[in-house]
């Protein structure tokens, strides 16, 4: 049997398909990522990761003056959540600058509703951000621009907080917000 271009070309997205949706997720229960923490909410009142028990915690990195990822990611997150209809009580996105410099709680909390009114915004000290960025695995970097201004170079992944607090998925920037409402629900469903 022969494949012309044109079939080895629908062969090869199929395939290709297939793989993107088996990986398109990182499992981490197992590789130690994650854990609770404490930050400032963008009410400027302190939050703790633990208080969220009970419910599936969607929690991105990233920052207010950022271009484009993170307003791309945080319009990702609102779908998610518009997509759970009467779950998304059950759902809590997060929003942890790692510009605190900038980033003040009032300046977060009109970036985060202006994508969702029910994401909550966090920032801290910058050894705060640092210690939860580490337990995430989270990267990210200042970079100097010309005339003292500067941008943030940082890692854009989301990261799936079971109901018991345990980090169970890691997914990677530029999945379809379909993917992610396939990931949110498999949680919700499960006792986990």
């Amino acid at each position: 049997m022969t494949l012309n271009t044109g079939s080895l070309r629908l062969l090869f997205g199929a395939v290709l398909l297939i793989l993107l949706a088996g990986l398109g997720t990182c499992h981490a229960k197992a590789a130690g990522i994650g854990g609770d923490f404490s930050l400032t909410d963008q009410d400027n009142r302190p939050f703790q990761l633990e208080q969220l028990r009970g419910k599936v915690v969607l929690l991105f990195f990233g920052y207010t003056f950022c271009p484009d990822i993170c307003p791309t990611e945080l319009s990702n997150l609102s779908r998610v959540l518009e997509g759970l209809e009467a779950d998304a009580q059950r759902v809590q996105g997060l929003f942890v600058t790692i510009d605190p410099e900038r980033d003040k709680p009032e300046v977060i909390k009109s970036y985060v509703g202006y994508f969702n009114e029910n994401l909550i915004g966090l920032t801290g000290t910058q050894a705060e951000i640092r210690r939860v960025a580490s337990l995430y695995r989270a990267q990210y970097r200042k970079q100097p621009r010309p005339g003292g201004a500067y941008s943030m170079d940082h890692s854009a992944s989301l990261y799936v907080i079971d109901r018991s607090g345990q980090l169970s998925a890691v997914v990677p920037y530029g999945l379809p917000p379909e993917h992610v409402l396939r990931v949110v629900k498999h949680f919700l469903a499960n006792d986990s």
